[in-house]
């Protein structure tokens, strides 16, 4: 590398790291700390802060902070803002989603600093949850065909779920074939990413950390059985025909192939079997419970080896720390909810664990992940190895800047929507003559009474962040 060239990476390196300083990262901790102590109107004020801040590098993180201001708004009951917040994060993904792969510039970004500097696109149970939400908003301003028209976007994300991640994954590898070309023709400088990938130390650490994700039970490819449930739910409650009836048996088969047995979808069926055979619709509440919270992310470190094309045969080959995303799981939710009317008593059982949702889609992103990473973390070693070939006091002071670089970019991608519980559960039962229920957290003081408002079907929702919140309680009707 001559003089010229290595005063000109200096000026890139200095103007990457200003600018990566400059951005800040979307660290959620503020929103994350009022969150977990129940502070709703501090989480919605952070949430809110955050999205539209407009300072530099602050517009690639709107997605993240939208769909945390729109959960944290329906936690408060501001329906219509939520609705608002989250019109505004779908606005974004669709602009994404609008385009046929992610422009060379915007991949450039990610592979000279860290994923975090990419713009937050949504993973694929962020904009399946984000329109299941949002017709659930719907459902409780009493708009129920702007509801059906959510749930409808929901089931479609799903299916596009598929595609979009197959897309990426095929990007990011076309990224590092790229990068081998770019090794062969300089022969020199540039790092191995093939012999980076087949270094078993390397491998067991990639193996050692992500081996949990194998523990949560898989769905079907990108499907949410809480909002596969809620169409059925839906359809059972507001449809006006067999058609609409055998749409809510589909979804309610589909979710119980997905959950296992529950008596409560079980019911379910059994009511559409009535329905069809001229039988009304006996007067029943359903309550739903959002309990914990689902996983973030934090950052784990694994070593990978330097391998670099052109480095002379036998020299010892040094081993950099890369910056991966780890998923961070919480366990201090309220396991089940109790709820009794008159002598009957139920426990809500599980539709759906986030846990699980959230682990399969890290799980279907990691082999994108670890692509971008090994080229980003290997082309920064790269340079600093290039910068430290030049001799006498520029070579060390090259070398030192170089370092710093890395240092300061080797940061993995910790954005998260953090205010999604850890489960959604469900229970129904026969509403009683006096319309009140009663609410109560096993092995806890936690108890609150409900008088069900008029309706022949409702629901009663519930969200408990961990077990020293208080419960939150809303309502709706179906019918």
């Amino acid at each position: 590398m001559n003089p010229k060239s290595k005063q000109s990476m200096v000026v890139i390196l200095y103007v990457c790291v200003l600018g990566f300083l400059g951005s800040g990262c979307a660290s959620t901790k503020n929103l994350s700390k009022a969150w977990e102590a129940g502070d709703i109107k501090g989480s919605v004020a952070e949430a809110s802060r955050k999205a539209e801040n407009k300072t530099l590098g602050s517009a690639k993180d709107v997605v993240v902070w939208r769909l945390n201001e729109g959960a944290a708004r329906r936690a408060a009951g501001e329906y219509e803002q939520s609705n608002k917040a989250l019109d505004l994060a779908e606005e974004e993904i669709d602009k994404f989603e609008e385009k046929a792969k992610v422009k060379v510039s915007q991949e450039a970004i990610g592979i000279i600093s860290n994923l975090e500097m990419l713009d937050y696109e949504g993973h694929a149970y962020d904009k399946i949850m984000m329109n299941t939400y949002k017709a659930v908003n719907y459902l409780q301003a009493g708009d129920f065909e702007k509801a059906g028209h959510e749930f409808k976007r929901a089931l479609e994300r799903q299916r596009d779920a598929v595609e979009i991640n197959a897309r990426r994954i095929e990007m990011a590898e076309e990224e590092a074939q790229k990068q081998k070309e770019k090794a062969e023709k300089d022969k020199k400088g540039q790092a191995d990413l093939e012999q980076i990938n087949k270094d078993e130390k390397f491998q067991s650490g990639l193996n050692s950390n992500y081996a949990e994700l194998d523990t949560y039970k898989a769905y079907a490819n990108y499907e949410n059985p809480f909002t596969v449930y809620l169409d059925g739910l839906f359809f059972l409650c507001q449809g006006t025909g067999g058609s609409d009836w055998e749409r809510s048996r589909k979804s309610f088969e589909r979710t119980l192939g997905m959950v296992g047995d529950n008596k409560f979808i079980q019911q379910d069926m059994a009511t559409i079997e009535h329905l069809l055979a001229g039988q009304p619709q006996p007067p029943t509440t359903y309550v739903i419970f959002e309990t914990g919270e689902a996983p973030d992310r934090t950052q784990i470190r694994i070593d990978l080896p330097l391998f670099v094309v052109g480095r002379p045969v036998g020299q010892k080959v040094p081993y950099m720390g890369a910056a991966f995303p780890k998923l961070r799981f919480h366990n201090d939710q309220i396991p089940q909810l109790s709820v009794s009317a008159g002598d009957v008593t139920e426990s809500t059982a599980l539709v759906a664990s986030m846990d699980s949702i959230v682990a399969q889609d890290f799980k279907n992103e990691l082999p994108m992940v670890v692509t971008r990473t090994l080229v980003g973390s290997a082309g920064k070693a790269a340079i600093t190895y290039g910068l430290g070939e030049a001799g006498g006091d520029a070579g060390k002071y090259l070398k030192i800047i170089g370092v710093l670089y890395n240092a300061i970019m080797n940061q993995a991608d910790k954005r998260a929507w953090v205010t999604l519980p850890k489960e959604f559960q469900v229970c129904r039962l026969p509403t009683p003559a006096d319309r009140k229920i009663k609410l109560a957290a096993p092995n806890s003081a936690q108890e609150t009474e409900v008088t069900v408002d008029e309706g022949t079907i409702n629901v009663v929702w519930v969200k408990s962040i961990n077990q020293n919140t208080p419960l939150i309680v809303s309502q709706f009707k179906l019918k």
